[in-house]
């Protein structure tokens, strides 16, 4: 009967005695060498999971190593894995700065919960790592903005591959407005949200009022109304530049806030910002956008639309002859500016209404005179002096 020979059993697994006693016995260059080879069997793709377990014995114990020099060159050689132990991670993240912040600002072994995890335990050195990589997740955004010090929020509102959602923005803006650096930094974004601008352009219109009240540098009626000027002029440039997506809410916003006023719609009107005084009436009469789109450019139309909004009978023919201004703009294919249509627009108040009360046309001038824009009010002022003259 043949005797079959016994087969030899397999082996699993790998020796790493030999790694250790580099480890334990070896000077800096040897166990240099030694960390190279092992970031290069990690990285390998035919590593099979288990003999990679076995070597983070030896990886973990090379980025603690005692000389810098080893833990710099085992942590530049892991910094390209995509694929990275957390406990090895963290150990060459919480390394001298040297070491830790070039790695933590290349690996790309940092997930969104690991993020979180540096951005919770780790000093500011680290967090302005985080808020300044490509990848910056949004639940690492939101902690940034709620919880971290200013000069982390700098270099993250410094990132360009960092998109703020409108919360995010307000967050910050509760927290740091009081702050110059800040603030020209939010106002610098052109993605800020509208309402931010517009409660700013409050904010420093109640500060411009109290400086002239409390040092008496106009009377207290006229700083008054200078200000209000100023803030209603800044709110309609910030309506004018807002994104079509971002202006219903900026619009709704003025009136939970009382601060849409029939002076701020005819600015608009007679500076040709037409979009803005569709959304404002549109908002007011709760109609949808493109009815009152429809409504404006509809002769007889406007009147019904001006009464349901409300606002006052002395702004109608103001904004008819604007609708009128900005309908034979539209069909020429003309795009005036500012000055040009509040040029226009004193033409079609002197000249094409015939159902106009005569003694609306000064208050008319007067509204072009107040809210157009350059050399439109100039000229408006003058003719209004003359009618008045002549009257």
């Amino acid at each position: 009967m043949m005797q079959h020979a016994d087969k030899q059993e397999p082996t699993f697994g790998l020796d790493i005695q030999v790694f250790m006693d580099v480890i334990a016995c070896g000077d800096a260059a040897r166990r240099t060498s030694l960390a190279l080879q092992i970031a290069r069997f990690l990285a390998d793709p035919a590593t099979p999971p288990g003999e990679r377990e076995q070597v983070m014995p030896v990886a973990r114990r090379l980025a603690a190593d005692a000389d810098a020099t080893v833990r710099q060159a085992f942590a530049e050689a892991l910094a390209g894995l995509a694929m990275l132990d957390a406990d090895l991670l963290f150990a060459i993240v919480a390394d001298e700065d040297d070491i830790a912040l070039p790695f933590l600002a290349a690996t790309p072994a940092l997930d969104s919960l690991r993020m979180l995890a540096v951005l919770r335990a780790g000093g500011e050195a680290r967090q302005a790592v985080i808020a300044t990589r490509h990848d910056v997740s949004q639940e690492a955004v939101d902690v940034i903005t709620a919880e971290l010090s200013l000069p982390v929020n700098a270099l993250l509102l410094e990132n360009a591959s960092v998109v703020l959602r409108p919360e995010q923005f307000s967050t910050l803006y509760r927290r740091f407005a009081g702050e110059k650096e800040m603030l020209e930094l939010l106002l610098d974004r052109p993605d800020l949200p509208p309402i931010i601008r517009i409660v700013q352009a409050r904010r420093a219109a109640t500060g411009i009022r109290t400086l002239l009240t409390e040092r008496g540098w106009l009377p207290t009626i006229e700083g008054a109304q200078l200000v209000v000027e100023a803030e209603e002029g800044a709110t309609l440039d910030i309506l004018a530049n807002a994104m079509p997506h971002d202006l219903p809410e900026a619009v709704a916003f003025l009136i939970d806030s009382d601060m849409l006023t029939p002076s701020l719609i005819v600015r608009a009107a007679c500076q040709g910002v037409m979009n803005v005084v569709a959304q404002c009436l549109a908002s007011l009469s709760r109609l949808p956008l493109r009815r009152v789109e429809e409504m404006m450019n509809e002769r007889g139309k406007l009147k019904a639309l001006h009464a349901r909004c409300g606002l006052p009978q002395g702004c109608y023919w103001t904004l008819q002859a604007a609708c009128d201004v900005a309908g034979d703009e539209q069909e020429d294919g003309l795009r005036l500016s500012a000055e040009e249509f509040g040029t226009v627009l004193i033409e079609k108040l002197l000249t094409s209404y015939e159902a106009m009360p005569v003694a609306e046309q000064p208050r008319n001038l007067d509204h072009v005179g107040r809210y157009a824009a350059g050399t439109a009010r100039d000229l408006a002022v003058r003719l209004r002096a003359g009618l008045q003259r002549a009257a």
